[in-house]
Protein backbone atom coordinates (compact mmCIF):
# COMPACT_ATOMS: atom_id res chain seq x y z
CA UNK A 1 0.00 0.00 0.00
CA UNK A 2 1.09 3.80 -0.72
CA UNK A 3 -1.53 6.03 -1.24
CA UNK A 4 -4.32 6.84 1.50
CA UNK A 5 -6.94 9.35 0.78
CA UNK A 6 -8.16 11.80 3.53
CA UNK A 7 -11.70 13.20 2.13
CA UNK A 8 -12.67 16.16 4.75
CA UNK A 9 -14.50 19.50 5.83
CA UNK A 10 -12.17 20.60 8.68
CA UNK A 11 -14.75 19.74 10.81
CA UNK A 12 -14.44 18.33 14.52
CA UNK A 13 -15.46 15.04 13.33
CA UNK A 14 -12.86 15.06 10.75
CA UNK A 15 -10.15 15.89 13.72
CA UNK A 16 -9.67 12.48 14.91
CA UNK A 17 -9.55 11.04 11.78
CA UNK A 18 -6.72 13.22 10.81
CA UNK A 19 -4.76 11.68 13.41
CA UNK A 20 -5.23 8.42 12.46
CA UNK A 21 -4.50 9.25 9.19
CA UNK A 22 -1.18 11.20 10.23
CA UNK A 23 -0.30 8.14 12.30
CA UNK A 24 -0.88 5.69 9.95
CA UNK A 25 0.77 7.43 6.58
CA UNK A 26 4.05 8.09 9.25
CA UNK A 27 4.29 4.53 10.64
CA UNK A 28 3.86 2.66 7.36
CA UNK A 29 5.29 5.29 4.78
CA UNK A 30 2.71 6.44 2.96
CA UNK A 31 1.77 9.09 1.06
CA UNK A 32 -1.21 11.24 2.12
CA UNK A 33 -3.90 12.77 -0.42
CA UNK A 34 -6.24 15.27 1.62
CA UNK A 35 -9.64 16.49 -0.78
CA UNK A 36 -12.31 18.67 0.28
CA UNK A 37 -15.54 19.07 -1.98
CA UNK A 38 -17.22 22.28 -2.74
CA UNK A 39 -20.62 20.46 -3.16
CA UNK A 40 -22.52 22.01 -0.34
CA UNK A 41 -22.20 24.88 -1.24
CA UNK A 42 -23.16 23.94 -5.44
CA UNK A 43 -26.18 22.98 -3.75
CA UNK A 44 -27.11 25.84 -1.86
CA UNK A 45 -26.30 28.27 -5.15
CA UNK A 46 -28.74 25.70 -6.85
CA UNK A 47 -31.48 26.41 -4.03
CA UNK A 48 -31.12 30.16 -4.47
CA UNK A 49 -31.20 30.11 -8.56
CA UNK A 50 -34.21 27.76 -8.01
CA UNK A 51 -36.04 30.00 -5.78
CA UNK A 52 -35.34 32.64 -6.93
CA UNK A 53 -37.95 35.41 -6.13
CA UNK A 54 -40.49 32.65 -4.02
CA UNK A 55 -41.22 35.08 -1.45
CA UNK A 56 -41.71 31.29 0.57
CA UNK A 57 -38.23 30.88 0.34
CA UNK A 58 -36.47 33.67 2.04
CA UNK A 59 -32.37 34.63 2.18
CA UNK A 60 -31.72 32.69 -1.06
CA UNK A 61 -30.66 35.52 -3.14
CA UNK A 62 -28.25 34.21 -6.01
CA UNK A 63 -25.76 37.16 -5.65
CA UNK A 64 -25.58 36.84 -1.81
CA UNK A 65 -24.66 33.08 -2.54
CA UNK A 66 -22.52 33.16 -5.08
CA UNK A 67 -20.48 35.46 -3.47
CA UNK A 68 -20.68 32.83 -0.29
CA UNK A 69 -19.27 30.20 -2.90
CA UNK A 70 -16.31 32.50 -3.83
CA UNK A 71 -15.50 32.84 0.31
CA UNK A 72 -15.83 29.59 0.97
CA UNK A 73 -13.80 27.98 -1.56
CA UNK A 74 -11.18 30.90 -0.30
CA UNK A 75 -11.40 29.40 3.04
CA UNK A 76 -11.24 26.27 1.76
CA UNK A 77 -8.21 26.36 0.04
CA UNK A 78 -6.55 28.43 3.01
CA UNK A 79 -7.91 25.35 5.01
CA UNK A 80 -6.56 22.48 2.58
CA UNK A 81 -2.75 24.29 2.32
CA UNK A 82 -2.96 24.60 5.98
CA UNK A 83 -3.44 21.18 6.87
CA UNK A 84 -0.76 20.15 3.84
CA UNK A 85 1.96 22.03 6.03
CA UNK A 86 0.90 20.27 8.90
CA UNK A 87 1.46 16.91 7.58
CA UNK A 88 4.99 18.02 6.16
CA UNK A 89 5.80 19.73 9.26
CA UNK A 90 4.97 15.42 10.74
CA UNK A 91 7.35 14.30 8.03
CA UNK A 92 4.12 13.17 5.77
CA UNK A 93 4.35 13.26 2.01
CA UNK A 94 1.31 14.94 1.23
CA UNK A 95 -0.91 15.85 -2.12
CA UNK A 96 -3.75 18.04 -1.71
CA UNK A 97 -7.13 17.91 -3.90
CA UNK A 98 -9.84 20.69 -3.88
CA UNK A 99 -12.80 19.46 -5.93
CA UNK A 100 -16.59 20.55 -6.80
CA UNK A 101 -18.74 18.17 -7.34
CA UNK A 102 -20.50 15.39 -5.18
CA UNK A 103 -18.27 14.38 -2.65
CA UNK A 104 -18.74 10.20 -3.02
CA UNK A 105 -18.01 11.20 -7.13
CA UNK A 106 -15.23 13.35 -5.96
CA UNK A 107 -13.50 10.82 -4.14
CA UNK A 108 -14.12 7.97 -6.75
CA UNK A 109 -11.87 10.31 -8.67
CA UNK A 110 -8.98 11.30 -6.92
CA UNK A 111 -9.24 7.20 -5.77
CA UNK A 112 -9.30 6.12 -9.62
CA UNK A 113 -6.28 8.92 -10.55
CA UNK A 114 -4.18 8.75 -7.89
CA UNK A 115 -4.03 4.96 -7.01
CA UNK A 116 -5.69 4.90 -3.68
CA UNK A 117 -5.33 1.98 -1.42
CA UNK A 118 -7.69 3.08 1.19
CA UNK A 119 -9.87 5.80 2.53
CA UNK A 120 -10.24 7.17 5.84
CA UNK A 121 -12.40 9.42 7.00
CA UNK A 122 -14.61 10.84 10.05
CA UNK A 123 -18.17 10.66 10.63
CA UNK A 124 -20.88 12.16 13.06
CA UNK A 125 -22.81 8.93 12.58
CA UNK A 126 -26.34 9.93 12.38
CA UNK A 127 -29.72 8.48 14.03
CA UNK A 128 -33.82 8.62 13.26
CA UNK A 129 -35.15 10.42 9.75
CA UNK A 130 -31.48 11.59 8.90
CA UNK A 131 -30.30 7.90 9.40
CA UNK A 132 -32.83 6.24 7.36
CA UNK A 133 -33.46 8.99 4.54
CA UNK A 134 -30.81 11.55 4.36
CA UNK A 135 -27.61 9.87 5.35
CA UNK A 136 -24.26 11.03 5.76
CA UNK A 137 -21.20 11.95 3.41
CA UNK A 138 -19.48 8.82 4.74
CA UNK A 139 -22.07 6.67 3.92
CA UNK A 140 -22.07 7.75 0.42
CA UNK A 141 -18.60 7.12 0.36
CA UNK A 142 -18.37 3.10 1.85
CA UNK A 143 -21.44 2.55 -0.83
CA UNK A 144 -19.57 3.60 -3.89
CA UNK A 145 -15.94 3.01 -3.10
CA UNK A 146 -14.07 0.55 -4.59
CA UNK A 147 -11.15 0.57 -2.15
CA UNK A 148 -11.72 0.01 1.63
CA UNK A 149 -13.18 2.99 3.56
CA UNK A 150 -12.18 3.31 7.45
CA UNK A 151 -14.85 5.76 9.15
CA UNK A 152 -14.04 7.02 12.59
CA UNK A 153 -15.96 8.42 15.04
CA UNK A 154 -14.21 11.50 17.50
CA UNK A 155 -13.57 10.03 20.31
CA UNK A 156 -11.47 11.59 23.34
CA UNK A 157 -9.00 14.49 22.78
CA UNK A 158 -6.12 12.68 24.05
CA UNK A 159 -6.95 8.87 23.13
CA UNK A 160 -4.14 7.39 20.53
CA UNK A 161 -5.50 5.64 16.91
CA UNK A 162 -3.71 2.10 17.71
CA UNK A 163 -5.69 -1.08 15.94
CA UNK A 164 -4.43 -4.55 17.53
CA UNK A 165 -7.46 -6.10 17.13
CA UNK A 166 -9.48 -6.24 14.52
CA UNK A 167 -13.11 -7.25 14.65
CA UNK A 168 -14.94 -9.36 11.16
CA UNK A 169 -18.11 -10.01 11.36
CA UNK A 170 -19.67 -12.30 8.53
CA UNK A 171 -22.27 -14.88 7.91
CA UNK A 172 -20.18 -17.06 5.61
CA UNK A 173 -23.16 -18.10 3.50
CA UNK A 174 -22.25 -16.07 0.11
CA UNK A 175 -19.55 -17.56 -2.20
CA UNK A 176 -18.80 -14.01 -3.27
CA UNK A 177 -18.42 -12.33 -0.43
CA UNK A 178 -16.18 -15.22 1.03
CA UNK A 179 -13.89 -14.97 -2.00
CA UNK A 180 -13.54 -11.03 -0.35
CA UNK A 181 -12.24 -12.40 3.20
CA UNK A 182 -8.91 -12.67 1.82
CA UNK A 183 -8.12 -8.70 1.66
CA UNK A 184 -9.83 -8.03 5.72
CA UNK A 185 -6.51 -10.87 6.35
CA UNK A 186 -3.96 -8.58 4.27
CA UNK A 187 -5.32 -5.68 5.78
CA UNK A 188 -4.87 -6.37 9.11
CA UNK A 189 -1.89 -7.64 8.60
CA UNK A 190 -0.65 -4.42 7.25
CA UNK A 191 -1.41 -2.73 10.41
CA UNK A 192 0.20 -5.66 12.12
CA UNK A 193 -3.05 -6.34 13.80
CA UNK A 194 -4.82 -9.43 14.76
CA UNK A 195 -8.02 -10.50 13.24
CA UNK A 196 -10.69 -12.30 15.09
CA UNK A 197 -13.70 -13.71 13.14
CA UNK A 198 -17.29 -13.45 14.68
CA UNK A 199 -20.84 -15.36 13.48
CA UNK A 200 -24.10 -13.26 14.87
CA UNK A 201 -26.30 -16.07 15.76
CA UNK A 202 -30.02 -14.57 15.97
CA UNK A 203 -33.75 -16.03 17.24
CA UNK A 204 -34.41 -15.22 13.70
CA UNK A 205 -31.94 -16.61 12.01
CA UNK A 206 -30.98 -19.34 14.39
CA UNK A 207 -28.42 -21.82 13.73
CA UNK A 208 -27.21 -25.21 15.62
CA UNK A 209 -23.45 -23.92 16.60
CA UNK A 210 -22.34 -26.95 15.03
CA UNK A 211 -23.47 -26.23 11.61
CA UNK A 212 -22.45 -22.64 12.09
CA UNK A 213 -18.47 -24.18 12.88
CA UNK A 214 -18.65 -26.36 10.21
CA UNK A 215 -19.11 -23.54 7.28
CA UNK A 216 -16.74 -20.79 8.82
CA UNK A 217 -14.13 -23.42 9.56
CA UNK A 218 -14.52 -24.61 5.71
CA UNK A 219 -14.14 -20.97 4.39
CA UNK A 220 -11.65 -20.40 6.99
CA UNK A 221 -9.48 -23.23 5.74
CA UNK A 222 -10.35 -22.65 1.81
CA UNK A 223 -9.08 -19.38 2.84
CA UNK A 224 -5.53 -20.49 4.62
CA UNK A 225 -7.08 -18.78 7.56
CA UNK A 226 -6.60 -21.84 9.54
CA UNK A 227 -5.04 -19.50 12.43
CA UNK A 228 -8.08 -17.18 12.65
CA UNK A 229 -9.96 -17.45 16.07
CA UNK A 230 -13.61 -17.66 15.57
CA UNK A 231 -16.65 -16.95 17.83
CA UNK A 232 -20.28 -17.99 17.62
CA UNK A 233 -21.91 -14.72 19.03
CA UNK A 234 -25.61 -14.84 20.33
CA UNK A 235 -27.87 -11.37 20.28
CA UNK A 236 -31.09 -10.51 18.96
CA UNK A 237 -30.32 -8.88 16.06
CA UNK A 238 -26.70 -8.70 13.86
CA UNK A 239 -26.17 -4.80 13.97
CA UNK A 240 -26.45 -4.91 17.63
CA UNK A 241 -24.43 -8.30 18.03
CA UNK A 242 -21.45 -7.09 16.00
CA UNK A 243 -21.53 -4.28 17.86
CA UNK A 244 -21.80 -5.30 21.16
CA UNK A 245 -19.25 -8.52 20.50
CA UNK A 246 -16.93 -5.59 19.18
CA UNK A 247 -17.17 -3.81 22.29
CA UNK A 248 -17.25 -7.30 24.49
CA UNK A 249 -13.43 -8.44 23.44
CA UNK A 250 -12.67 -4.34 23.16
CA UNK A 251 -11.89 -4.74 19.29
CA UNK A 252 -10.20 -1.80 18.14
CA UNK A 253 -11.84 -1.84 14.50
CA UNK A 254 -15.07 -3.47 13.32
CA UNK A 255 -14.61 -5.00 9.27
CA UNK A 256 -17.36 -5.63 7.02
CA UNK A 257 -17.96 -6.20 3.65
CA UNK A 258 -20.38 -4.82 1.56
CA UNK A 259 -21.82 -5.21 -2.01
CA UNK A 260 -21.81 -1.46 -2.48
CA UNK A 261 -26.36 -1.62 -2.78
CA UNK A 262 -26.14 -4.04 -6.15
CA UNK A 263 -26.68 -7.48 -6.75
CA UNK A 264 -28.81 -9.41 -3.58
CA UNK A 265 -28.83 -8.34 -0.71
CA UNK A 266 -28.93 -11.64 2.07
CA UNK A 267 -28.09 -12.05 5.68
CA UNK A 268 -25.35 -9.81 6.31
CA UNK A 269 -26.18 -6.64 3.75
CA UNK A 270 -25.41 -3.28 3.42
CA UNK A 271 -28.32 -1.88 5.30
CA UNK A 272 -26.19 -3.37 8.69
CA UNK A 273 -23.16 -2.11 7.26
CA UNK A 274 -24.48 1.16 7.52
CA UNK A 275 -26.31 0.42 10.89
CA UNK A 276 -22.83 -0.39 12.46
CA UNK A 277 -21.06 2.69 10.81
CA UNK A 278 -23.76 5.00 12.32
CA UNK A 279 -24.22 3.37 15.60
CA UNK A 280 -20.64 1.49 16.96
CA UNK A 281 -18.11 4.09 18.99
CA UNK A 282 -15.44 2.29 17.07
CA UNK A 283 -13.97 2.91 14.19
CA UNK A 284 -15.42 0.92 10.61
CA UNK A 285 -13.64 -0.96 8.12
CA UNK A 286 -15.60 -1.33 4.74
CA UNK A 287 -14.81 -3.25 2.19
CA UNK A 288 -17.22 -3.45 -1.73
CA UNK A 289 -17.11 -6.50 -3.44
CA UNK A 290 -16.16 -5.47 -6.78
CA UNK A 291 -18.73 -4.39 -9.38
CA UNK A 292 -19.69 -6.36 -12.29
Amino acid sequence: MKNVLFPTDFSDAADYAKKAAFKLCKEHNLTLHVMNSLDNVHRYVSMSMTNAGDPSVPGFEPELMLEAMKEHKKQAEKDLLALKEEAEKAGIQVEGHLKSGKMHNDVQEVVEKFDIDFIIMGTHGASGFEEAFIGSNAQKVVRSANVPVLTIKPVEENKTFDVKRIVFASDFLEEEINNEIPKVRAFANFLEASLEVVYINTPSYFEQTVDSERRIRKVLDKNSMKDVKFTIFNDFNIDDGIVNFADHVEGDVIALITHGFSGLKKFLNDNITETVVNHSSRPVLSFQMPKD
